[in-house]
């Protein structure tokens, strides 16, 4: 079913990725949803043998996201981008300044009205444009736009997960907990 809107973008950081597992820190709201862009990227290759394709082999590679936002504070920048707000209450921008990997929770209206929740599950940001324009007779808002690569979990291979609130079956509590804590698959007893 085609989604509508958008809302609740969240991050958490990552604090440890690796063959033992993956643990999230405590997630944050980035700011009020505009848009969010996901784009996988798929390299395939085609082996041509007897005049013809024979075989076809593909690889996934990065998913590019881009996300705009009304705002994007300077907790949010800290927190995105590893900055640090210094003893004065100011967003420093240093060479030195290193981008945790996080993961990105958010939510879109269907058109039935119900939501999917979407949730990737490791990458990192970059720095966002910044857009300053003189008032005009009508405003124009200039809202940041800031882009980010999300790459597969070290602990088990995993890019990112989905599911429809209005899926039948569906525990209510992945869905009351998206925001909370990053979404992990109930271990089958």
């Amino acid at each position: 079913m085609a989604t509508i809107g958008l809302r609740d973008i969240y991050a958490a950081k990552i604090i440890k990725d690796d063959e033992t597992g993956t643990t999230y820190d405590t997630p944050m709201r980035v700011g009020k949803a505009i848009t969010a862009n996901v784009q996988p990227q798929f390299n395939t290759a085609e082996l041509r043998a007897d005049d013809g394709v024979a075989e076809t082999a593909e690889s996934r590679g990065i998913t590019n996201v881009t996300l705009n936002t009304d705002d994007l504070s300077p907790e949010v920048q800290s927190f995105l981008l590893g900055k640090k707000i210094n003893s004065d209450g100011v967003l420093v921008d240093s060479e030195d300044d290193r981008p945790p990997y996080v993961a990105i929770m958010f939510r879109s209206e269907k058109a039935n009205g119900a939501y999917r929740y979407v949730v990737l599950y490791k990458g990192k940001f970059t720095l966002p444009e910044s857009n300053y324009e003189t008032k005009q007779e009508t405003p124009a808002f200039q809202t940041p736009t800031i882009n980010g690569r999300f790459l597969r979990r070290n602990s088990d291979n995993l890019r990112g997960a989905e599911v429809d609130e209005d899926q039948e079956g569906l525990d209510q509590s992945i869905i009351d907990n998206w925001f909370t804590s990053v979404y992990e698959e109930t271990p089958e007893v």
